[in-house]
């Protein structure tokens, strides 16, 4: 039996640009509304499986185009629907696209068991079992909770668990296309706005032009490479190789299989001896259109995310990379580059990652950079430019960095160092739990200063070439953006620190003394140069600055 084919059944649910209208259709049909710009996103997918579904959108188009000798995208979905069946030469009757099909032959994103037999394969009763979200009884997202009746969710469900999933305990691999089983799958690249269609369109193009060159790089095959890895019969033992791939390869790393019983969906799972494709030796190095590469002194990895996700300092270091004083430097994203893409309109770079860790998930993390302004100083587009961009980035999150240990660390050791003393005359937190707790506290300071960084950044690029006018626009930023910041995160603390009344204003004006004197022998010159006023706030006047201010909330 052959149901759910997605070449025939409308089976995707889309909202058009304006966000008011849903229309159901089938990939074929989903591919040219993409094209036509009829799709503004896809209204029931989850945020963590949004970047996997754009992937496989554009793989399977830059895959069927590549197979036709094509570089045009159709706009009709009749066009669509022959370069997609051009795929499977073997299953013209639609199989591999079909949800369901015979266990001995392939199904979409489900590899042939050999012999169709299907003992010992395990029942998995809901979508979201079959994601790769690992959840706790915490967590916001409850297991179990879709419904098994719904294909399209099972279809997300599938795509989520066959292209992003890592190791999870014996016989269950990750794909290839990550460094190692806890890492994950980043998506990473420049887009010129919010809306599906313009990101499909912009990134098919590019990665048809940039293909020729990435295969012969990284040793794909440049014709005839296994694409779609699902089509090849697998008895879990057995592993493909990377040179036997196309470079837009699509990788399935677990065997399931998606049956009907009692009129609803069950996937059936089996745990395997060998990971799908053998790909460990090039730790995630594989040519994702997505994903930035790190080269350091024992070679080339995919780059991991950490519980951080997107934060201002690891986005500079994505976006302006430099090699740093462990060694290693970063290989931008295929599709980080700006200089294909048309200027009109809101340029953004687009970061989203399921951070994985060993048996848990870190949490999903996505952000959109708003880099128009930068584009217009050069970044991306003229060398020279770009090279002062980055130079500015780097000192930012350097200036940053400084303040926050030299300057508000201190400080805050001088607030939670002033414990009472035990009746035996010591204190009642060692130095070690005082430096946790600072440090926790300063933790904060990143997480308000990277609400505006970027911003405060482009008000310094639009002043390049003036070096008068950019140290006057870095002092104002360390005065009034960096010390502001650094005073509501000491000020939480010292109201927050479990200490006697009677040592409370002692304590206050401890830490105060110490802000002010770090922060002078820190960026007292710089501001002395550039005509600043030196700040020296006192806490009754701190509220009131603050507001001035507009300080974000956490």
């Amino acid at each position: 039996m052959i149901a759910f084919n997605l070449l025939d059944t409308p089976l995707i649910t889309s909202s058009d640009p304006s966000g008011l209208n849903r229309s159901r259709r089938t990939l074929p049909g989903t591919l040219a509304a993409l094209v036509c710009g009829e799709i503004g996103d896809f209204s029931r997918l989850r945020p963590h499986q949004r970047h996997v579904w754009h992937a496989l959108l554009v793989q399977l188009a830059v895959l069927a185009l590549t197979r036709a000798g094509r570089t045009d995208l159709p706009e009709d979905e009749e066009s669509w629907r022959a370069l997609l069946l051009s795929l499977t030469p073997d299953d013209p009757d639609c199989a591999a696209f079909a949800l369901i099909s015979p266990p001995d032959r392939p199904a979409l994103l489900q590899a042939p068991v050999p012999g169709g037999k299907l003992a010992g394969f395990k029942p998995v009763d809901t979508p979201d079992e079959l994601d790769m979200l690992v959840m706790s009884k915490s967590h916001d997202i409850k297991a179990g909770a879709l419904p098994a009746d719904d294909a399209e969710l099972w279809l997300y469900a599938l795509v989520s668990l066959q292209t992003q999933e890592g190791f999870l305990g014996a016989g269950n691999y990750g794909i290839a296309r990550m460094n190692g089983g806890f890492a994950s799958r980043p998506g990473f690249g420049g887009t010129r706005d919010r809306l599906s269609g313009d990101s499909f369109v912009a990134d098919c193009r590019r990665a048809l032009e940039k293909r020729a060159e990435l295969s012969m790089a990284l040793g794909y095959l440049p014709q005839g490479g296994i694409a779609l890895t699902w089509l090849l019969p697998w008895d879990g033992a057995t592993s493909l190789r990377l040179d036997q791939l196309d470079l837009n390869f699509i990788d399935v790393c677990r065997r399931v299989r998606l049956v009907e019983r009692g009129g609803r969906l069950v996937a059936l799972a089996i745990s395997t001896k060998a990971p799908r494709i053998e790909a460990r030796a090039a730790k995630g190095d594989t040519g994702d259109l997505w994903t930035p590469v790190i080269v350091d002194k024992e070679g080339r990895k995919a780059f991991t995310a950490d519980a951080r996700g997107w934060s201002y300092q690891q986005l500079v270091r994505l976006m302006f990379p430099q090699m740093n004083k462990k060694g290693e430097t970063v290989v931008p994203s295929p599709l980080q580059s700006l200089d294909d893409l048309d200027a009109d309109g809101d340029l953004v770079m687009l970061g989203r990652v399921l951070v994985r860790g060993q048996g848990k998930t870190e949490g999903y993390h996505e952000r959109r950079v708003p880099i128009s302004r930068l584009v217009s100083a050069g970044f991306g587009r003229r060398p020279k430019e770009t090279d002062e961009i980055a130079a500015i980035a780097r000192d930012r999150v350097q200036d940053a960095g400084a303040f926050a240990r030299q300057v508000l660390f201190p400080a805050l050791m001088a607030v939670f160092s002033g414990a009472p003393r035990s009746e035996a005359g010591e204190r009642t937190r060692d130095d070690d739990t005082t430096k946790s707790r600072a440090g926790d506290a300063g933790g904060r300071f990143d997480t308000l200063l990277d609400v505006h960084f970027f911003d405060d950044l482009a008000d310094e690029v639009e002043v390049v070439g003036d070096k008068a006018a950019i140290e006057r626009v870095r002092a104002d930023w360390i005065r009034n953006r960096l010390f502001c910041i650094g005073t509501r995160v000491l000020g939480d603390a010292i109201a927050a620190a479990p200490d006697a009344a009677a040592r409370h204003w002692r304590i206050r004006v401890a830490a105060e003394d110490v802000f002010n004197a770090c922060f002078r022998k820190q960026f007292g010159n710089r501001l002395a140069a550039a005509d600043q006023p030196m700040p020296a706030y006192r806490w009754a006047d701190l509220d009131a600055e603050l507001a001035a201010e507009e300080m974000p909330d956490d």
